[in-house]
């Protein structure tokens, strides 16, 4: 129910469940993220139950990939407050274990390094923001709270609480000879 409130409705103060859950059926409704993220919480509760509901949110989970062409795992441990930019190309794997009010851009990529491994440990702290275009791919790695990762950004070792973190760019035009 949090997740709904934070993620989906526009309403600040706790109130009736009844209320919530209009609020929020009628909001996912008109806008197609609020949609997306009002399924992928309920698939998320469902794959938690176990058994028969597990297999049924597995299959929630695939017609959402298809239909909004987002590859967030179920099993991946995400705080309220996840907040979708846009919708293609967000990529976030089981193994993630996200903090509250998580922003993330399009085209941006969660991920381990190597298959096989017995444990992996991806953790990104509290209200982290993502730029477009970014990677974040290790099969042990931290992310402290308060970061923001710039747009286009390869990430592949810690990032410490509280600071920036980008790639540098340059830009190269050269002349072209006629």
């Amino acid at each position: 129910m949090e997740c709904w409130r934070l993620e989906v409705s526009n309403k600040k103060r706790v109130g009736s469940r009844i209320g919530l859950m209009s609020n929020v059926l009628r909001r996912s409704r008109k806008d197609n993220k609020l949609r997306f993220l009002f399924r992928f919480r309920l698939a998320q509760y469902l794959y938690g139950k176990g058994g028969f509901w597990a297999a049924r949110a597995r299959r929630m989970q695939q017609k959402l990939n298809l239909k909004y062409a987002v590859d967030i795992d179920i099993g991946a441990s995400i705080g309220p407050g996840l907040r979708i930019a846009h919708l293609p190309g967000v990529v976030i794997t089981s193994h993630a274990q996200i903090g509250r009010n998580f922003f993330i851009r399009q085209n941006t990529t969660i991920g381990i390094k190597s298959l096989g491994l017995d444990h992996y440990d991806l953790r990104i702290g509290d209200n982290v923001s993502v730029g477009a275009n970014s990677c974040i791919i290790a099969d042990r790695l931290s992310i402290g709270d308060n970061v923001v990762i710039g747009a286009m950004s390869l990430v592949n070792k810690d990032v410490p609480a509280n600071c920036t973190f980008y790639n540098k760019r340059q830009a190269v035009v050269r002349a072209c000879e006629s």
